[in-house]
């Protein structure tokens, strides 16, 4: 099902709104800005985030401060309560996004709006509406769903239903298929969430950055998989490599890159818990992770795991320093095990990483699922903050995940038979991995969406 507003090919500006309260957000812009680039090359972009454009600067990087803290130091109370004062947000924030929306509306004279976060909806259909009314121009807001359509996408769905009858006209809905309880329809799924008829809903299979295109539905290559990294800087070099060195994985250092040779037959793990990724939680998977690779070294199989721990500062106590620094003390050390802790790497890197892995472990945000939908690793861990070590139930895992991504987790889990874990409980899973070879490891099922 495709939109009825004006086919990009007769636009001429196109307005992005996204925001930095979330990494996932931000990647999505990127996807769309990417897409449109690449089939309509003409058209002029202009991006703004409503928290560092368009609030007063103090209070937007101060929210985007609380939340990157939270995500930081696994806190789902914290977390929660964030998202519960979304609605105070959209109140507080009102009066800024209405007028430098509009203002911008004017200003650039846009032909179309695609917003990929869920602050402040109102206030943006109440510029468009007051931009139809100065221009004679009718454009549509295109909202982009980064979280998958359930039930629990209220910060989403809450801003859409509350509209008046006038100002949903002006919305348009871009997303996945919805999950739908027992005899529910599509149709009666965006009634009851949105107060939107399906017609203006656009299906996509996902929307997601470039480099992930490029692996969709790729066979595995049957030969080595070379994939270079940036490093920043040298004290980052000096962590990254001290970790590497002990294990088994062939690289080629210069100064600011690194070179790695991946086998066709290794093993590969990959970590990546958000863009401000919890510090306990990807040391805990990286404990458990030697221990086992101790047990079964002498299966003599190279094993890699990887791991995207945000930037490193020099001096800093950053999270690529706390791996490498447990790596440098771990004795004995697996020979056929390397640790690659990375400072952030842009989807040239991450794509062919996700797409070779034997095993992605990540929170549950919308836009990395669906970049793992499409690259497709054998197997898809998303991780619960549960603190439980034994007798994890359905009900904890959920608990340890935020809001609406404990329902991305659940659509996962029974859709593409993802695994949610812990760090005490995903050991059964890598076990399964480690005793394989990896031609043997179950292809990741159910694609149907793509």
């Amino acid at each position: 099902m495709r939109l009825a507003y004006s086919p990009f090919s007769k636009m001429k500006k196109l307005l992005i709104i996204t925001s930095s309260g979330g990494g996932g957000l931000i990647q999505a812009a990127n996807a769309k800005e990417q897409e449109i680039h690449l089939k309509y090359p003409n058209i002029t972009i202009i991006r703004r985030d409503v928290l560092k454009d368009w609030v007063w600067k103090w209070m937007g990087f101060f929210s985007i401060k609380l939340w990157n803290t939270a995500q930081k130091k696994g806190n789902v109370r914290a977390l929660k309560f964030l998202c519960i004062n979304l609605v105070a947000s959209d109140f507080l924030f009102a009066p800024h996004v209405f007028f430098k929306t509009l203002y911008t509306l004017l200003k650039e004279d846009i032909d179309h709006v695609i917003d990929t976060q869920p602050l402040c909806t109102a206030s943006i259909v109440k510029a468009l509406r007051l931009f139809h009314w100065f221009t004679g121009k009718k454009i549509y807001l295109e909202k982009v769903l980064v979280d998958f359509p359930t039930r629990k996408a209220t910060h989403y769905f809450r801003s859409i239903r509350n509209l008046s009858k006038i100002d949903r006209s002006y919305i348009k809905v871009t997303t996945i298929a919805p999950f739908l309880e027992n005899g529910e329809s599509s149709q009666e799924f965006w009634q009851k969430n949105c107060r939107l008829p399906e017609e203006q809903v656009n299906y996509e299979p996902f929307y997601v950055r470039q480099s992930f295109c490029k692996y969709h539905k790729k066979p595995r290559l049957q030969e080595p998989l070379r994939i270079t990294v940036k490093i920043k800087n040298s004290e980052e070099l000096f962590l990254i490599k001290q970790s590497v060195q002990r294990g088994c994985l062939e690289v080629h250092w210069t100064e600011k890159e690194a070179e790695f040779v991946i086998g066709t037959r290794d093993r590969v793990f990959t970590i990546l818990l958000g863009s401000q990724p919890a510090h306990e939680g990807t040391l805990n998977y990286v404990r458990k992770f030697l221990t086992m690779a101790q047990e079964y070294d002498t299966l003599k199989v190279p094993s890699h795991l990887f791991i995207f721990c945000a930037n490193h500062r020099p001096h800093g106590d950053s999270l690529l320093k706390k791996v490498s620094e447990l790596v440098v003390q771990t004795n004995p050390y697996p020979k056929f095990f390397s640790v690659v802790p990375l400072s952030f790497q842009d989807d040239e890197v991450i794509a062919p990483i996700f797409h070779r892995s034997d095993s992605t472990c990540t929170r549950s945000g919308g836009h990395t699922l669906m970049e793992l939908i499409c690259v497709a690793p054998k197997q898809i861990w998303i991780h619960s903050e549960a603190k439980k070590s034994k007798g994890l139930t359905q009900k904890d895992l959920l608990a340890g995940i935020v809001g609406w991504e404990s329902a991305n987790a659940v659509y996962m889990q029974d859709i593409y038979g993802a695994k949610i874990v812990t760090p005490d409980s995903f050991s059964i899973h890598a076990k399964e991995i480690f005793l394989q070879t990896a031609d043997e490891a179950p292809e990741l099922s159910n694609l149907s969406l793509c």
